[in-house]
């Protein structure tokens, strides 16, 4: 694993000129802006920061996360989102066209397969989706333009070796797109191995407090050209207010992060342990099949991951949830609470939940776990 850094430590004190000695960015409520040159205006040219015309194209306090996102993530620039929706598909729409091809990792999350599948309708798209280790060169087209990435992948954490596919996508001049959500750029910064476009859904760890819905999306200056106007014209931006907050968030990103990684490594490995857990997934455990090829690419982990409970009768993951008191079964992850989704539960069939490990004490996401697993537990033995 790569040596762990704080790439924040500079951005804590960023240059507060503009902010007039202020330690937070104001956030600008306003939709447009007064423009004090006339010919700028009637020039037909797309007016950027550091000039301003109109929030939904750039807004001074959008551009603060903006800078900041681009620095973490080693790109030239950085657009945000009003959600990570907003960015995954401003992102597809901007490289693909009528009829082309596109691989994908087959354990995408679920809304972004559902967009690429209305795309196959709409936009003719073949679209192919291929496991982490398939031979890729085998697997391109003349027309494939667009390679899109997780990695760790959506409920399965799996790891997919970057630099290997960075090289063959860049040999045939196609795209390459990955979700970096899991591992953020203080652990994982894909354009280092050769990756095209990063995103992020930032209601997740980058805000971290679970009150904003935020996409972020970084790249080069010559992929910002193609992407931006799309950004532009979808008008999936964020507001000044919801950019406020994830700079806020920022503040306390490497803190969080080491909590995350630290209680989620000790919650797996507790997990691995149980004679109920039939199996965890966690690129960071030794026993993961993962294991070194995320340690050569992240300098870290975060708190979310899988495991599996043994078969039991119908009635025992009801139970299961009904006995946790500090987690709370619901959707997305990243935030300082402890959250618990299900996966795949069937009666008489292995039950396989996510887990999103939060900042409480670590002894008491245990004991949490500990009591509703021994609920799950008393199911098979009346069975």
């Amino acid at each position: 694993m790569n040596e762990p850094h704080d790439p924040l430590l500079d951005l804590l004190h960023e240059d507060r000129t503009y902010y007039r000695g202020g330690m937070n960015p104001p956030i600008h409520r306003t939709s447009t802006f007064a423009q004090e040159d006339f010919d700028l205006m009637t020039s037909g040219q797309p007016i950027m920061p550091p000039q301003y015309i109109y929030s939904r194209v750039a807004n001074p306090t959008t551009r603060v996360l903006e800078e900041m996102i681009a620095k973490l993530e080693h790109a030239d620039d950085a657009i945000a989102f009003g959600s990570g929706m907003g960015a995954i598909t401003a992102a597809l729409l901007a490289f693909l066209q009528h009829g082309d091809h596109v691989l994908c990792i087959e354990s995408v999350y679920g809304p972004a397969r559902m967009f690429l599948s209305a795309l196959t309708d709409r936009m003719q798209l073949s679209v192919e989706y291929f496991a982490p280790g398939a031979d890729l060169e085998s697997l391109i087209r003349p027309n494939t333009r667009v390679i899109y990435l997780e990695s760790p992948t959506t409920f399965k954490f799996e790891v997919l070796d970057l630099p290997k596919i960075a090289a063959v996508a860049r040999a045939h001049g196609i795209v390459t797109i990955i979700d970096n959500s899991w591992a953020t750029p203080l652990y994982q910064t894909p354009l280092d191995f050769g990756i095209d476009v990063t995103l992020h859904s930032g209601t997740k760890y980058i805000n971290g407090h679970s009150d904003v819905c935020l996409g972020l999306l970084a790249a080069n200056a010559e992929h910002m050209k193609t992407i931006r106007p799309m950004a532009i014209t979808l008008g999936a931006t964020s507001s000044p207010e919801d950019a406020y907050l994830a700079v806020r968030g920022l503040r306390t990103l490497t803190l969080r992060m080491q909590q995350h990684m630290m209680a989620g490594l000790r919650v797996a490995e507790w997990l691995s342990a149980h004679p109920l857990v039939t199996e965890v997934r966690h690129p960071g455990l030794p026993t993961s099949p993962w294991h070194e090829l995320a340690r050569a690419q992240m300098s870290g982990w975060s708190g979310l991951f899988a495991f599996s409970l043994r078969a039991a009768p119908e009635g025992a993951p009801k139970a299961f949830a009904r006995a946790l008191k500090l987690f709370a079964i619901a959707p997305s992850w990243g935030g300082f609470e402890s959250l618990l989704v299900p996966i795949a539960i069937k009666p008489n069939e292995p039950m396989t939940v996510r887990i999103s490990v939060g900042l409480e004490p670590v002894e008491a996401i245990i004991g949490d776990l500990e009591q509703a697993m021994a609920c799950y537990g008393d199911f098979i033995n009346k069975g």
